[in-house]
């Protein structure tokens, strides 16, 4: 039974500022990987789904997952799917693609990921019976635009990768703009357009009715019909065999049989059988939690070839051997070591677990025996034994990024996920080069993810931007009526003091009251009309009619009364003339605020 192989890439921001920030690429990106591992979603199993994001995907790391995902972890019953969220441009002088991570350079080829190198080299050496590359890119650079044929034409981004991709079969390109010089970035729902459509389509409307699978055909056909001409996608490629991307995959390849004695670590391989381990620990069906094993197995002090093969059992042989090898006892403990290792690979997991325990006898705190030790208990499934036996080594040597790493993949086995992150962390601090113990980071990070997804509802778009978005609580339409009020209260009080309290001193109190309460009648209108619209906006000018109409009141019926006062009180003039101006403002500038909050907050009622 094949397997679903996952790497999912988005980027926002870049160090270049030549590269815009995107606004939707790392959410679109978070969305897919907990689409695909959510139960009621994709249901591909956690741990062979990668997340690589914002700072974290550099050219570097995403080049060596993308090479142990293609060239040592996936097999031929194996589909895998890439995704990448990010900008994207043409080399001027070769006229080839690139992708740009984290920390590329624009026109820098050396810091990008060549699509043409990608393909000739990485894809065409798979043994995964279907590979899929989504590029959701931002169409970046004049070279692009002076060799595109309609505003968003992906062909010049392949350039001779196209060729290419027409001698292999099953390797395939959805391409999509995010946005370009001429047109922006475009989102639904905090999502990019497109990932927003792909996420639907993948959850009911992309499915076929006879089989029950999800397949990219389907899907293409979907997006085509439901996407306008900026985001629609371009397939290019030979599908010879359909792409399922939720489903059984043995129906659509036939043909193929898993190879014989090929992959230690699959979990179709029966785990070893060691002394008093439970007998069903061999039909343990833990979803490829032991492939990390393979990972931690191969971390040594120097970086790992990515083409190094599939097929390459583990082996810590040159792997933190004893310094002192003729010391006594250590020779034959590390001939035995060697012995067992020979046996591991050859899958004779009791002979090996067996001349391992010799090992120790003869050397307890012999380095290669007890890596050996937990790689194999690890293997059966036994991870609380695993984690003691790295205890023992890193009690010894607690500088040994190996052993730091096993008790990542051990304990994150265990669901023990901040641990792991903690174990994994100590690991790179002490060998930061490292790319499997990235890999490894990346694997526990997309579990930790993937246990918080397993607890929302059914992944549809709307999850998605759910479980990313945070919203403001309005307050209550009453309560912004009572403060505006209050507002209006305080500023009439606050002018008739300034009448009472005669003399400097006493006449600042007046006045600051009466300037509190109209800042807060203009702000609580332009709240209110923001979060509540037309009821608030109405409110507020109906407040600013009833004032209007009280000073035009005033000066008609009350004049007369208002000069006789200012005869026999000449101190009451600036007063009351503060009065009016208060009023006056209270009628005309609540009513703008209003209105601009009103207008500012269309889009934001719309989405509530």
């Amino acid at each position: 039974m094949g397997r679903h192989l996952g790497l999912i890439i988005g980027v926002n921001q870049y160090q270049d500022s030549t590269f815009q920030p995107l606004q939707f690429a790392e959410n679109d990106a978070r969305a897919i990987a907990q689409w695909l591992v959510n139960n009621k979603g994709g249901q591909w199993s956690p741990p062979d789904v990668q997340l690589v994001q914002g700072a974290y995907a550099s050219r570097e790391l995403v080049q060596s997952l993308i090479s142990q995902i293609c060239l040592q972890k996936a097999d031929r019953d194996d589909v895998i799917l890439l995704y990448f969220a990010g900008h994207a441009f043409v080399d001027e002088r070769t006229g080839e693609g690139f992708l740009a991570f984290s920390n590329s350079r624009y026109r820098d080829t050396a810091t990008c990921l060549s699509l043409l190198a990608l393909t000739q080299q990485i894809f065409s050496r798979s043994q995964a019976a279907n590979v899929l590359f989504i590029l959701d890119c931002f169409q970046t650079g004049q070279p692009w635009n002076q060799r595109r044929t309609t505003p968003y034409d992906s062909k010049p981004l392949l350039g001779n990768a196209l060729s290419v991709l027409q001698q292999q079969k099953n390797r395939l390109f959805l391409c999509s703009c995010r946005g370009n010089v001429a047109n922006p970035e475009s989102g639904e729902k905090i999502l990019g357009l497109f990932t927003h459509r792909l996420v639907l389509g993948l959850s009911g409307p992309a499915r076929e009715s006879a089989s029950g699978n999800t397949t990219l055909s389907k899907l293409h056909g979907y997006l085509f019909q439901s996407l306008s001409e900026q985001h629609r996608p371009q397939l290019f490629g030979q599908q010879q065999t359909p792409y399922v991307i939720v489903g059984d995959l043995a129906a659509s390849n036939p043909q193929t049989a898993p190879e014989s004695g090929s992959g230690v670590f699959r979990t179709s391989t029966p785990a070893p059988n060691m002394n008093n381990a439970p007998t069903n620990v061999a039909t343990e069906t833990r979803p490829h939690t032991s492939g990390l094993f393979k990972y931690a197995a191969s971390v040594n002090t120097g970086a790992m070839s990515p083409t190094s093969s599939s097929q390459e059992g583990p082996s810590t042989s040159g792997i933190l051997r004893a310094s002192a090898i003729h010391q006594p006892g250590l020779q034959q403990s590390q001939q035995l070591v060697e012995q067992a290792q020979q046996l591991f690979q050859a899958q004779n997991f009791k002979e090996a677990f067996d001349l391992v325990e010799k090992a120790l006898v003869l050397s307890p705190q012999f380095a290669d025996a007890l890596i050996l030790k937990g790689q194999l208990l690890g293997t059966a499934g036994r991870y609380a034994e695993a984690v003691a036996v790295v205890d023992q080594l890193l009690q010894a040597d607690a500088q040994n990024a190996l052993g730091w790493s096993m008790r990542a993949v051990a304990l994150s086995n265990m669901g023990q996920y901040q641990p792991a992150l903690e174990a994994i962390e100590r690991s790179l601090e002490i060998d930061a080069n490292n790319t499997e113990s990235y890999a490894i980071k990346t694997n526990i990070m997309s579990m930790t993810a993937a246990q918080s997804a397993e607890n929302q509802p059914a992944a549809t778009p709307t999850y998605a931007a759910t479980a990313l978005k945070q919203t403001e609580k309005p307050q209550p339409f009453a309560l912004t009526l009572g403060m505006q009020v209050l507002g209006l209260l305080s500023g009439v009080i606050g002018s008739a003091l300034l009448l009472v309290l005669q003399g400097f001193p006493l006449a600042i109190v007046g006045l600051l009251i009466a300037s509190l309460g109209l800042a807060l009648l203009c702000v609580m209108s332009l709240r209110g009309a923001y979060h509540h619209g037309m009821k608030s906006l109405g409110l507020t000018i109906v407040i600013s009619i009833l004032i209007v109409a009280a000073l035009g009141g005033t000066y008609k019926v009350g004049m007369t009364k208002l000069t006789g006062l200012l005869n026999s009180s000449p101190n009451a003039a600036i007063p009351l003339l503060f009065l009016v101006c208060l009023l006056a403002g209270a009628a005309l500038i609540p009513a703008l605020c209003s209105i601009g909050g009103f207008v500012g907050g269309i889009k934001h009622r719309g989405q509530h």
